[in-house]
């Protein structure tokens, strides 16, 4: 039983990894420098690998449930259920795991990747509670998509900070 938009998800899958590695190089970048690694770099560092991660994972599951010989709607309805959780589990803990990993304010615009991931969650629930019709490829594949979206310019706004230079000398 073929799984509309199966291509697409490995695909993310494996543009999520390939980005979380890269991202993580270019922080490490700093260190060979001769800048150092704070711990507000571990942090950005940490953030982005669990994100891509999260993607990866999210993509990767329908898939997996495909092999359990399960109708379309449980699929998405269970991939949505997930999702939504770990994206959910993200968002809500993130501002407790930053303030545990360093004494960096909070930039206004770091909010707007958070906010908007919390929108993510909602959506995938929506999905999975069947608001949009029969859950579908659809709603999951665009959150999903949109979560790793927000990864990019979440990593485009620390950059901003690498390129400054040392976090722990400076507040945003």
């Amino acid at each position: 039983m073929e799984l509309p938009g199966t291509n697409y998800l490995y695909t993310l899958a494996t543009l999520s990894i390939t980005y979380g590695g890269f991202a993580a190089l270019i922080k490490i970048l700093r260190q060979i420098i001769g800048g150092g690694v704070s711990k507000y770099d571990v942090f950005v560092i940490r953030a982005v690998l669990l994100r891509s991660f999260i993607v990866t994972g999210c993509a990767l599951l329908p898939p997996v449930l495909v092999l359990f010989d399960l109708s379309h709607s449980i699929i998405w309805r269970l991939s949505s259920i997930v999702a939504a959780l770990l994206q959910g589990l993200f968002v809500l803990t993130h501002r407790a795991r930053r303030r545990v990993a360093t004494n960096v304010p909070v930039h206004r615009s770091s909010l707007i990747p958070i906010g908007l991931g919390a929108v993510t969650a909602i959506v995938l629930l929506m999905n999975a509670l069947g608001i949009f019709g029969e859950p579908a490829a659809g709603p999951f594949v665009v959150s999903v998509t949109a979560f790793l979206t927000l990864s990019f310019y979440a990593y485009l706004l620390q950059l901003q900070v690498l390129l400054r230079g040392n976090i722990e000398q400076k507040s945003e």
